[in-house]
């Protein structure tokens, strides 16, 4: 249970925490001003609802995409990476993309589940949390990973090769990434939350899967535009000198952080059912 099977802090001294890291990051350009305000109120309800245990593999998630990105932005630019719509930083649309779902299973767990639910349900929530961050994360490692190695990867609209960076396409390096990233939540967060084989499988497959909904959204929903000055493919409305670029497809309201969010949603899904599905393996979940 994300509350009691590891000491959660007073509030404030969450906020104070989580404060502390977001002021971090802010300096260490890894988050705008907007972004380290999300960051300290989703940091604040998981770790002060959870502890040490529920902060952990967001914490894991941040630090490893911040890191990965870093190492293949250089590689990202001598590949002519396609133009995502977002800079460096990480702004608060992005922040709540990512850590949305995993705040909103936190916050269900402390208004309603523990009140409600007997413990092997709640145990079961838990598992859909975990399923929740460690599809962001293999969404994030799938495209640095991706974009380092510059493998041409294929749309799954048409299967045509497309830039490295383009949404809604996949690669074997970006797909190898997306697995790890997968496997590396539960791996990190095994020493506190103690995952049994069957527990790290579920896991590491819901946010394998979760990736696989984000590309999947990317290629059938997501917006692309035809930058004006470049003429290259990118997910921004708008080229460098403000001139509005032409929509090739999607929808203009389906952003990529729209599409990460509903990738997280996914993999809870996909977390949930095969738990209903396998329900032998996770007694008596």
């Amino acid at each position: 249970m994300l509350s009691t099977m590891l000491f959660a802090p007073p509030w404030w001294v969450a906020f104070l925490l989580m404060a502390l890291c977001a002021g971090l990051a802010y300096l260490g350009r890894l988050l705008s001003w907007d972004g380290a305000i999300a960051a300290v109120l989703c940091g604040t309800i998981i770790y002060g609802d959870g502890g040490a245990r529920a902060i952990l593999p967001l914490l894991a998630f941040f630090l490893s995409a911040s890191l990965l990105s870093k190492w293949a932005k250089p590689k990202a630019r001598l590949h002519s990476v396609a133009l995502g719509a977002k800079g460096e930083r990480r702004d608060a649309v992005q922040v709540l993309a990512n850590g949305g779902v995993p705040t909103l299973i936190a916050l269900y767990f402390h208004f309603y589940a523990r009140h409600h639910l007997p413990a092997y349900r709640l145990e079961a929530v838990q598992l859909l949390f975990l399923s929740s961050i460690a599809a962001v994360n293999a969404d994030t490692w799938a495209t640095e990973i991706g974009t380092f190695f510059g493998v041409k990867p294929r749309s799954l609209r048409n299967w045509q090769p497309v830039a490295p960076g383009i949404s809604g396409a996949i690669s074997w390096p970006g797909t190898l990434g997306g697995l790890l990233g997968a496997i590396f939540i539960p791996l990190v967060s095994w020493p506190l939350w103690h995952l049994n084989v069957a527990e790290f499988v579920l896991v590491t497959w819901a946010g394998f899967m979760g990736c696989g909904i984000d590309s999947l959204l990317g290629a059938s929903l997501q917006a692309q535009y035809r930058d004006a000055i470049t003429g290259r493919e990118t997910e921004r409305p708008r080229s460098a000198d403000g001139q509005p670029n032409a929509k090739i497809r999607g929808w203009h309201w389906v952003t990529n952080d729209v599409v990460n969010f509903f990738a997280a949603c996914g993999a809870v899904l996909c977390a949930y059912y095969l738990i209903r599905a396998a329900a032998p393996l996770f007694p008596p979940y």
